[in-house]
């Protein structure tokens, strides 16, 4: 019986050829994920588990102790964009977002009217005549929208001239990342050898090499005066306008006319502004609310203390406005400002007089 059962166990215990010999790669090793006897379901049918980066994981980007890292990307995130994109300097207009042109606010007007007259809901009713008040109260504003536009247009030209667009003509200007043309060489494609783009031109033949534009209309990104100054950018053949927004809850977005590449949106106002303002080679401002002021008066502030350019151009547009709800003459009368700090800014209602006032005070005009 022995003699059978050693014979027995040696014919069935014989090795098998091992995969190594077989192909030359070692054996594949997997998990029994199954034989755990507390192993998830879903992963039983898995041989791994998943996992996620610590900067791939969105609840841990969102929550409170990754702001640091949040901030930072409002910092990089844009600068890096922007010097891909070679702006290296911009044309700021700000104003109100409640300001409409003249055809969009009858609309807007004959809308209300409407929804007041099918309402039956005595609260909805009171909400819409309220709106209808704040928008009869905002039409000496449609005016401004118009001129924003014109203004707009004209710089955004006078941007796109030679000079303008090699950044050779614009005080302030960042000298790395001006483009200056050899006239031995041909424009090539841009590379991190060179700073020079192969653009198409208006006829969109990819031949003809030309300069980026390097001077762009930016405004907040929102409507009112800033969609109106984005549409006067974007009026301009092959031009460039930028928008840095911000995540409001009454917002779903920029407005049509901000440039894909050059549309931001930003979670901090403080980073949104450090933006705005870091490139600024002029600030227009238009009439406007808590917003407007906001950004003008720190403006003014970083100007005075020396933190930006001591002659950058401030144009308050809509003198009648800025000289009525701010007594400026009294804040020097009384010493809490001086006289050069508003001799430094121009008050004008005219698109001309601000166009020639930029254009003198940045470079030659065309």
């Amino acid at each position: 019986f022995f003699s059978h059962f050693f014979y027995f166990s040696m014919a069935t215990s014989q090795q098998k050829p091992s995969p190594l010999k077989m192909n030359g790669a070692p054996p594949l090793k997997k998990a029994k994920v199954t034989e755990c006897p507390y192993a998830d379901t879903a992963k039983a049918e898995t041989t791994y588990t998943e996992t996620t980066k610590a900067y791939r994981n969105l609840d841990f980007l969102s929550c409170r102790q990754a702001r640091s890292i949040r901030i930072m990307c409002e910092f990089e995130e844009p600068r890096r964009r922007l010097r891909s994109n070679q702006v290296q300097g911009t044309l700021l207009i700000f104003g109100s977002a409640r300001s409409l042109s003249h055809e969009d606010h009858a609309n807007a007007v004959a809308t209300c009217e409407q929804a007041i007259a099918a309402c039956t809901d005595t609260k909805e009713k009171v909400s819409l005549k309220q709106k209808l008040i704040r928008l009869q109260k905002s039409k000496w504003m449609c005016g401004y929208c118009n001129q924003a536009t014109e203004l707009a247009k004209k710089l955004t030209e006078w941007a796109m001239t030679e000079g303008v667009r090699t950044g050779k003509d614009i005080v302030g200007t960042a000298p790395e990342v001006v483009a200056t043309p050899c006239p031995q060489q041909p424009l090539t494609p841009v590379s991190s050898a060179n700073r020079y783009l192969l653009e198409e031109d208006s006829q969109g033949s990819p031949s003809k090499g030309v300069y980026p534009q390097h001077i762009v209309v930016c405004t907040g990104g929102g409507p009112g005066i800033m969609e109106a100054a984005n549409k006067g950018a974007a009026l301009v053949p092959g031009a460039k306008s930028m928008g840095m927004g911000i995540s409001l809850p009454f917002e779903k977005g920029l407005n049509k006319f901000v440039t894909d590449e050059l549309a931001f949106e930003f979670h901090y106002f403080f980073t949104r502004k450090f933006w705005m303002v870091y490139q600024a080679q002029c600030i227009i401002v238009f009439p406007g609310g808590f917003g407007t002021f906001d950004e003008l008066f720190e403006a003014v502030t970083l100007k005075q203390t020396g933190k930006i350019r001591a002659d950058l151009p401030i144009v308050l547009f809509g003198k009648q406005y800025w000289e009525k709800v701010i007594n400026w003459q009294a804040m020097v009368d009384l010493g809490t400002i001086s006289q050069a700090d508003v001799d430094g800014m121009l008050f004008t209602d005219d698109v001309d007089a601000a166009y020639n006032h930029i254009t003198v005070a940045l470079g030659p005009k065309p």
